[in-house]
């Protein structure tokens, strides 16, 4: 008895005693750090957000970028010019922001940024795999009022001392990776004692440029903002699927079958459909994904990722798996 199998696959609060010194741009700290969507990884931005009244003086302020082991990158960005919005007596975390970012993240966001960073020349993209992001004063080389290391970052953490913001000038440990669809995002500040895996966590992003502007609706209060989220109204739906990326078999008259997560925050009605399909239904469909949408579906509405299909076809078939993830606003398709 033969058997022939193919796949295919779907793809602060605020510490006293900080004095004014310098300009008016050493009170800001880094809010937010968006990789981009799993749809989309160049929607890229970095929030900053002031501690205190009256940060405006960002131009030429930039936004330097080390890899894992802390050698410098690059630039993600120049701002280009100063903000208006001070904040009048404003206190953190109810201070303006600014945001610096490439034009697909301001297209995909849909409000202006008040710096977009892609034609200025040498500028590089988030490190993924683990690094360092430092908000930099252009005017003095020494200050650097905040930085935020991340996942597996192994170069040293600190500033020079003393700090232009009289803060800590020891960052700590990292905070967590940066994972696409996600705001590394800082959830307090505090200057006497800043650590990176305390104050920063992984949040849905909620972007603000300094005039006030941004897209921060969510109708179905699901944390996800309503330009991202496919369902708007579907609080089990966030992000749209994109498709596993790896199916795997093994065994003789059981076939045990496994598959890679869903890659997008697809929400609590992310489903995964499993179809086996034989040649005869190939050659008759249009197209692979067709043709394991009339074949036998060993596994529908599958919260796992793994199944074990022991009902196979004949001896001699030529059959194939292919699987696919779905939640309430869709699915991929098989293949």
């Amino acid at each position: 008895m033969k058997r022939i199998l193919v796949f295919c696959l779907a793809a602060m609060s605020i510490a006293s005693g900080i004095t004014t010194a310098l300009a008016l741009d050493h009170l800001m700290v880094i809010q937010e750090v968006f990789p981009g969507t799993p749809a989309d990884p160049n929607a890229q931005y970095v929030m900053l957000r002031m501690t205190s009244s009256g940060q405006t003086l960002l131009n030429g302020d930039f936004v330097e970028l080390q890899d894992s082991a802390g050698n410098v990158l690059g630039r993600f960005g120049t701002f280009a010019a100063n903000v208006a919005n001070g904040g009048a007596a404003c206190a953190y975390p109810n201070c303006p922001a600014a945001i610096i970012g490439t034009s697909a993240a301001q297209t995909l966001l849909g409000f202006a940024f008040d710096t977009v960073v892609d034609s200025q020349p040498g500028r590089v993209a988030l490190p993924l795999a683990g690094g360092r992001v430092c908000f930099r004063n252009s005017a003095v080389a020494t200050d650097i009022p905040d930085c935020v290391a991340y996942a597996g970052f192994t170069g040293s953490n600190t500033i020079a001392t003393p700090t232009t913001n009289g803060c800590d000038a020891n960052f700590g440990t990292p905070a967590p990776a940066l994972s696409p669809g996600f705001a590394l995002t800082r959830k307090l500040f505090n200057c006497t004692a800043k650590e990176n895996s305390n104050d920063f966590e992984n949040r849905f992003p909620h972007p603000v440029a300094n005039s006030g502007a941004n897209a921060n609706a969510d109708a179905d209060a699901d944390g996800l903002i309503n330009v991202l989220d496919c369902g708007v109204n579907d609080a089990t739906s966030l992000y749209s699927v994109e498709g596993v990326t790896s199916l795997a078999a093994t065994g003789g008259a059981t076939v045990s079958l496994s598959w890679s997560a869903e890659p997008a925050p697809a929400g609590t009605s992310l489903r995964y459909d499993v179809s086996r399909f034989v040649l005869a239904d190939l050659t008759s469909q249009p197209s692979c994904d067709e043709a394991a949408g009339v074949g036998f579906f060993v596994g529908s509405g599958l919260t796992t990722l793994s199944l074990d299909d022991a009902d196979l076809p004949g001896p001699n078939q030529i059959f194939y798996y292919a699987v696919r993830s779905r939640n309430g606003c869709g699915g991929a398709k098989f293949c």
